[in-house]
C-alpha cells in the first residue's frame, strides 16, 4: 500500500527531525539547503558533493515516512517549481532581471509581496501560547543577553536600544569593548538569552550559545527552520520563512517576531516598564535628544 507522505521535508515537526541521528540530520540539512541539486543530479553526484554514503538519503527517506530516494527527490522538485533556489542562482536571477528591466516599482513590488508571504507564513506556523511563554520567560529574567552575528548583529543592537526603552538588563553579548568570559562569568539560570541565526548559521553565535546553555541559562531561539543547529540548544524555538525575490535572505519575519517579543515582555513587565519608558522620555527631552523646529530662530523670516 503506498503511504502518505509530506508535501516538503519540512512539514515535519522540529521534534521528528531533531530525533535523526547525526547523520540524517546532515543529510536532510543538505536537501533543505540543496533542494535544485537533488531534484536534478544523480544519488551519486549528491553523495559526493554532500560527503555522504549514497544510502544515508535513502534511509533519510525512509525515516520521515517515504518509500524511497525518488520520493524525496520528488519533494525537492517540488520545492524548485516554487522558486526555491539556492543563493547564488537568486543573485544571477537578480542581475539578470535588473538588466532586462530597470522598472525599480516592479522589484520594490516583489520584496514587498515576499514579505507578506512571509509574515502570512509565521502568523499561521506561530502558536501564541508559546510565545506567551517565552515572553514571561523574558519578563521574569534579571537579564537578558543578546546574542546575533554576522546578519544578525544589526538587528539585535537594534533590539537591544528598543527593549532598554522599556526594560533593565539587556544587552548584546560578545561587543568588542567587552570580554565574553567577564560576561558569561556573572550569567546564571535566572538571566536568559535570545539569540537570532538563519542560514547560513554564523559559527561564533553557536559557540556562544553552548557556552549560555552550559551555564544553565534558558534560550529563547528565533532561527529559520527545525534544522537548524540551534533548535538542540533552545528552551523556545521560533521559525520564521526568509525567502526573497533577492540573492540574501529576507530579515523582515524576523524582526517582527522579535518586535512582538519585546513588546510582549513590556506587557508582562506592565507599571514598571511604562514608568521606565516615561524615565527615559524625559531624559531624552532633556539632552535634547529629539529634533524640534526653533520657532523663534524662524520669527525674522
Amino acid at each position: 500500500m503506498s503511504q502518505a507522505y509530506p508535501v516538503k521535508l519540512m512539514d515535519l515537526s522540529s521534534e521528528r527531525l531533531q530525533a535523526l541521528s547525526p547523520q540524517l540530520r546532515r543529510a536532510a540539512r543538505f536537501i533543505v539547503e540543496h533542494s535544485g541539486d537533488v531534484a536534478t543530479r544523480s544519488q551519486r553526484h549528491i553523495s559526493a558533493v554532500s560527503q555522504l554514503p549514497a544510502p544515508t538519503f535513502t534511509r533519510l527517506a525512509r525515516a520521515v515516512g517515504l518509500q524511497s530516494y525518488d520520493q524525496l527527490r520528488d519533494l525537492c522538485r517540488e520545492d524548485v517549481l516554487r522558486n526555491k533556489t539556492i543563493l547564488a542562482d537568486r543573485a544571477k536571477s537578480l542581475i539578470a532581471e535588473v538588466n532586462e528591466n530597470t522598472e525599480e516599482p516592479s522589484l520594490i513590488a516583489r520584496h514587498a509581496a515576499s514579505a507578506i508571504h512571509n509574515l502570512q507564513r509565521v502568523v499561521e506556523q506561530t502558536d501564541p501560547d508559546r510565545l506567551t511563554n517565552a515572553a514571561r520567560l523574558l519578563a521574569d529574567a534579571r537579564r537578558v543577553v543578546l546574542i546575533g552575528e554576522m546578519s544578525a548583529r544589526g538587528l539585535m543592537d537594534y533590539v537591544s536600544y528598543m527593549a532598554n526603552m522599556s526594560l533593565t538588563g539587556w544587552k548584546v553579548l560578545d561587543r568588542a569593548s567587552e570580554s565574553l568570559s567577564s560576561e558569561l562569568a556573572f550569567l546564571g539560570s535566572e538571566d536568559a538569552c535570545i539569540v537570532t541565526a538563519v542560514s547560513p548559521y554564523s559559527t561564533r553565535s553557536l559557540k556562544i550559545v553552548r557556552h549560555i546553555v552550559e551555564a544553565g541559562i534558558p534560550v529563547v531561539a528565533i532561527t529559520d527552520n527545525a534544522l537548524s543547529p540551534l533548535v538542540p540548544l533552545a528552551d523556545h524555538s521560533f521559525f520564521v520563512v526568509t525567502e526573497s525575490p533577492q540573492f540574501f535572505p529576507s530579515h523582515v519575519a524576523l524582526m517582527v517576531v522579535l518586535e512582538v517579543l519585546i513588546d510582549m515582555v513590556i506587557r508582562e513587565r506592565g507599571i514598571e516598564a511604562q514608568k521606565h519608558i516615561a524615565a527615559v522620555e524625559r531624559q531624552n527631552h532633556k539632552l535634547n535628544e529629539y529634533w524640534q523646529e526653533d520657532l523663534a530662530a524662524n520669527k525674522g523670516e
